[in-house]
Order: structure tokens, then C-alpha cells, then sequence
């Protein structure tokens, strides 16, 4: 997975999400600045493709990123000696420490081979489908979850699990959302077996917690629908809808990525999510998650 590539889906999915008006409030101008974005990032794909990430990544940070900014410092410039010290994304415990597992699985990848070696892969259980099927190596299910291919891999994530995990964990408590992490994560390689086992999958070698993180929008997707009539449910739902289209569209344009497995993992989370009921001290309002 090029870091090129990454850029170019991650500025496109920004853009068009500010097109379709998922983040409010927006400024005047911002949605025409988007539209530009995402018309330069076409032309940078078509003239220039090795490096077109890069290009529009330029052209995101002039039109938006930088313009937020610097907005959002004279808007509070007034208010700062009143505000918070603490950061604006917060930990929470469950998914801190599913961040340090990660993180010491990676280094151990490391000084094993390497993140990109592929023996080094396959000995610390990586996904082989091959050998889950004929030699019932199911340790490898749980394994692969909490290996990564790169840096590049680990980093996306992690800082998806840091901006969903939090607010859907002090939603429903620590020890389900270990549980939809889990199950998700289960789930999505049991699917991938499963359909490598019926032949509609070639056998394949997988790493990651993508699925994981897949299960945590679809656990927000059967939470959200199950109890629409909480305050911001309806506009929250329509922001995974969002998310689930733009995570779609990547696996399509990127081959290294396995959708079925992401389609597993989010099945399974949704799954979850309409199972889990409201806690009492959440049934007045919903904490929103950073889309």
C-alpha cells in the first residue's frame, strides 16, 4: 500500500465528504474550495499519477486544511486562556491499551525480520487461509489481528481506532467494546476462511486490524439504528453511511486490500451493535464520535 495512494483516497474521502455536507457547521466558500480539490486531484491522477497524492495533498492543505486553521485560531483567540489543556482527542482505557498490543506486536515484528518480511509474517501468524483450512492452524485468526504490513499500514489503523474507539467506548463500556473489537476482528477472518474454504476467494495471506476497525463502524451503524430516537443518532447514522461508501470505494480501487474481510468485520460489528443496549447514564444524549 504506496503512501502516495493513501493520500490521494484519504484527500478525495475528505473533500467529498465536505461536499456531501457531513461535517457542520461549514463556512462560506469551504464546499466550492472542496469541489476544486477534488476536480485538481483529478487531474493530478490523470497528468501525473506517481505522485498525484502528493500534488493534491499541496492543494488540500492550501484550500482547507490551512484556511481551518488558521479560522479556528481567530475564532478562539478570545476564549484561549479559558480553555481546556487537554487534548481534543481523548484515550480511553480498552482502546489505549489495544493501541499499546499493536504497537508492541509491530516492534517485535520488527526485530523478528522486519513488518514487510513475508517469513516474518507467516511465523508470527499471519492469515493463511491455506493452512487454517488444511491444517487447522485457528490460532492464526486471532494472531493475524494484531499484525501489521509497514508503518503505513499500523498508522492508518491505529488513528482510526483512536477517532471511533473512544466515543463509541464510553457509549457501551469497556468490556463490550473489547468484545465488539474481538468479535468483529474474529469474524472478518472466519469470513475470509469461509468464502476461501467455498471457493469464491483464492487462498490468501492477510495482516491487520482492519476488520477490527471495520466491526467499530458497524457496531456504530446497529447501535445508531437501533436507537435512532437518541438525540443526533439520525445525522451520526448518516455519517457511517458516509464512512462504510468511502472505506468501500478504497478497497475497489486498491487491490492490496481485502474487502471481504472488511465486509466481515463489518457485518459481524453491526451485528453487534444492535444487540447492545443503551447504558443509563447515556440514554440522555449521545457522545459524537470525530468523523
Amino acid at each position: 500500500m504506496e503512501l502516495n495512494h493513501v493520500l490521494l483516497f484519504t484527500i478525495v474521502a475528505t473533500s467529498a465528504l465536505i461536499l456531501l455536507q457531513a461535517f457542520r457547521p461549514q463556512t462560506p466558500g469551504v464546499r466550492a474550495r472542496a469541489g476544486i480539490v477534488l476536480v485538481a486531484s483529478a487531474f493530478c491522477w490523470l497528468l501525473a499519477r506517481s505522485i498525484a497524492g502528493w500534488l493534491s495533498a499541496i492543494i488540500w492543505c492550501a484550500l482547507l486544511l490551512v484556511p481551518a486553521f488558521l479560522r479556528h485560531r481567530v475564532q478562539t483567540a478570545p476564549f484561549r486562556q479559558y480553555q481546556s489543556r487537554r487534548p481534543t482527542i481523548t484515550l480511553s482505557p480498552v482502546v489505549l491499551t489495544l493501541i499499546v498490543m499493536n504497537i508492541a506486536v509491530f516492534i517485535l515484528e520488527l526485530f523478528a525480520g522486519g513488518s514487510t518480511n513475508e517469513l516474518t509474517l507467516h511465523r508470527l501468524g499471519e492469515l493463511d487461509t491455506r493452512l487454517v483450512i488444511y491444517r487447522h492452524e485457528y490460532w492464526r485468526l486471532i494472531a493475524a489481528l494484531f499484525l501489521h504490513y509497514g508503518p503505513i499500514h499500523i498508522f492508518f489503523n491505529l488513528f482510526a481506532l483512536l477517532l471511533l474507539g473512544p466515543p463509541l467506548e464510553r457509549q457501551i463500556g469497556g468490556l463490550l467494546f473489547f468484545g465488539c473489537y474481538a468479535v468483529s476482528g474474529l469474524g472478518s477472518n472466519i469470513a475470509v476462511v469461509l468464502l476461501t474454504r467455498l471457493r469464491f476467494l483464492d487462498p490468501v495471506q492477510l495482516v491487520g486490524a482492519s476488520g477490527c476497525i471495520m466491526g467499530v463502524v458497524g457496531t456504530w451503524a446497529g447501535f445508531l439504528l437501533r436507537h435512532r430516537h437518541l438525540p443526533l443518532a439520525r445525522q451520526r447514522l448518516r455519517n457511517i453511511f458516509i464512512i462504510i461508501l468511502m472505506q468501500l470505494a478504497f478497497d475497489i480501487v486498491t487491490p492490496q486490500v481485502s474487502m471481504s474481510a472488511h465486509l466481515g468485520g463489518l457485518v459481524t460489528g453491526f451485528l453487534f451493535g444492535l444487540i447492545i443496549p443503551v447504558k443509563p447514564s447515556g440514554a440522555a444524549s449521545i457522545p459524537r464520535p470525530r468523523f
